[in-house]
């Protein structure tokens, strides 16, 4: 990465990797969990789940304040209780202790990614695709490396080794903030939410993903297919794994001025055909074989979340100024994660009691979202520079 995208990004983008390495950690930890803290499984998935109530409380605050105030505070401050809340989760003897520490650690992810639009303005990145898709990129590769070697290594080392690394990526990320602009907005009067079509697809692409995730294994169950469990574990994380590829890879490729409108149009019909696929798969609408689960689960996430990644940055670049650019992002990533709340609760048991109209409406949702490249067009003007104020 030249310096040309500014000091800030490797070590904000090293930290979104971290930060998902502490969340999905959990995933495999969850046996061990219920035996130690001695409560349900519905306690512990709402641990897990907590980031993403998180961002839906905290993400346009954190907007606003960056707009107000610059990226430097609200980056400190998401450093900082990272690694105290992940520290009195490592350290917690009771589901109470946990529980604080998860909503400690939890305050701190709208703080680092919710503003990400103008975190990398003001931070000098000026290749802004790029920049955006390594940080999401890197945020989904930490989740698939927590799922898939979280079972490698014992519970306690798990959890602390959560900790040394937010530490240490932390305290670089820290140093590395001098660089960042602290020039925002005289008052809170100048600043704006642009509201953007673009948000349909973080809340489709979100939702959805979750959602797969999360029935995967009910619904193999259902079907009868061996090894269910695991079964389910690995597609999750292969869908993780495609995640981080697809916003690194799309993101480097959006930066190319040809693809600016294409792109986001052939992502958008891909997602759909793989969602589709793995909707199938899932609903035995296609004979469940291993290897179709695993591409079909894959591909969905490198296509899903390369669309993900443009859409968010298109949303910034309706911001036009660097400060309400952070609020759009902030806008885009609530959106997601409301659709985080609801789909996966409302729609997901449907897979199992009515598989048709699930797929149905999965369609319907990630067709509905394949119509706005086709209909909105991004503030192209800049084509990655940073904006001014």
């Amino acid at each position: 990465m030249s310096n040309s995208n500014g000091r800030i990004l490797w070590p904000y983008a090293l930290f979104a990797l971290t930060l998902g390495w502490g969340w999905f950690v959990l995933a495999p930890l969850v046996p061990y969990l219920i035996g130690t803290l001695h409560v349900s499984l519905a306690l512990i998935l709402l641990l897990i789940s907590l980031y993403g109530y998180a961002m839906i409380v905290g993400a346009l605050p954190a907007g606003y304040w960056v707009a107000k105030s610059g990226p430097r505070a609200a980056l400190y401050v998401s450093v900082l209780l990272t690694v105290v809340g992940l520290a009195i989760r490592a350290l917690a003897s009771s589901f109470t202790a946990a529980l604080i520490g998860q909503i400690v650690a939890a305050l701190a992810y709208p703080l680092l990614i919710a503003p990400i639009g103008s975190v990398l303005r003001l931070g000098g990145v000026r290749q802004l695709k790029l920049g955006t898709g390594l940080v999401i990129g890197m945020l989904f590769l930490g989740m698939a490396a927590g799922s898939f070697l979280g079972p490698d290594m014992s519970p306690v080392m798990d959890l602390w080794m959560a900790v040394a690394l937010n530490v240490v990526v932390g305290l670089w990320l820290v140093s590395q903030l001098r660089d960042v602009s602290d020039q925002s907005s005289s008052s809170l009067g100048k600043t704006r939410l642009v509201m953007s079509w673009w948000w349909v697809i973080g809340f489709v692409v979100a939702s959805i993903s979750v959602m797969f995730g999360s029935v995967s294994t009910s619904a193999l169950l259902h079907l009868n297919v061996a090894n269910a469990a695991g079964l389910g574990g690995l597609l999750s994380g292969l869908t993780f794994l495609g995640s981080a590829l697809g916003a690194m890879l799309f993101g480097l490729l959006g930066e190319n001025p040809s693809s600016v409108r294409p792109l986001p149009r052939l992502l958008g019909v891909l997602t759909v055909v793989f969602l589709l696929l793995s909707g199938l798969l899932l609903t035995g609408g296609l004979s469940a074989s291993t290897a179709g689960l695993d591409s079909a689960f894959f591909l969905f996430g490198l296509f899903s979340n390369g669309w993900y990644t443009l859409a968010l940055e298109a949303s910034a670049e309706q911001a036009r100024t660097r400060q309400n650019a952070g609020i759009a992002t902030a806008g885009f990533s609530m959106a997601s994660n409301i659709g985080v709340a609801i789909i996966p609760v409302v729609v997901g048991p449907l897979v199992i009691t009515a598989s048709g109209l699930w797929i149905a409406i999965i369609v319907v949702m990630g067709l509905f979202a394949a119509t706005v490249p086709f209909l909105v067009t991004a503030h192209s003007g800049n084509r990655g520079q940073p904006q001014s104020s």
